[in-house]
């Protein structure tokens, strides 16, 4: 596994993903379609994110936070739900790299006006693929929601004041 293909597919932060050694250099750039699941992931990343970065933003004791019917009375809890939200996040973006890089297709037009447009099995060796910009904005949106969420998480596992 290179890291440039795990970031590409993982974080997708990339527009356009140049593979080395392509065999057709003179081909139109092709839009990388991604599939339902990597979706799901990216939103379950947007969704826990932002919960945590709004419970930081208004200064939110985390000792006094509900999550599912737990509220971390101590030290150890607040490690242990920082803990959990990190492997959270963890967890969907390896699971959306797997979708991407098993689900993933391009969307190509044929040659011929008034043709449907089909979509193709990625081979990556064979394509300068570009991020739909919805996806690429969406992707980014959630890169950074996942960093401040982390940082107030590293804020409150190192604040051990009790509120």
């Amino acid at each position: 596994m290179r890291i440039r293909r795990f970031l590409f597919l993982s974080l997708g932060l990339e527009r356009v993903y140049p593979p080395q050694g392509r065999k057709h250099p003179n081909k139109t750039i092709e839009k990388l379609i991604e599939p339902d699941g990597a979706r799901v992931c990216r939103r379950n990343i947007l969704a826990l994110a932002g919960v945590v970065v709004l419970a930081g933003a208004i200064g939110a004791n985390p000792r006094d936070l509900v999550v599912l019917g737990v509220k971390p009375s101590n030290d150890w809890g607040v490690l242990v739900l920082g803990s959990v939200t990190v492997l959270a996040h963890i967890y969907w973006y390896v699971l959306r790299y797997y979708h991407m890089k098993e689900d993933a297709r391009i969307e190509q037009y044929p040659a011929i006006t008034g043709a449907n447009s089909e979509f193709v099995k990625i081979e990556w060796n064979d394509f300068l693929l570009v991020r739909r910009s919805a996806d690429l904005f969406s992707n980014r949106a959630a890169f950074l929601l996942t960093g401040l969420s982390w940082l107030y998480l590293m804020s409150w596992i190192v604040d051990k004041s009790p509120g």
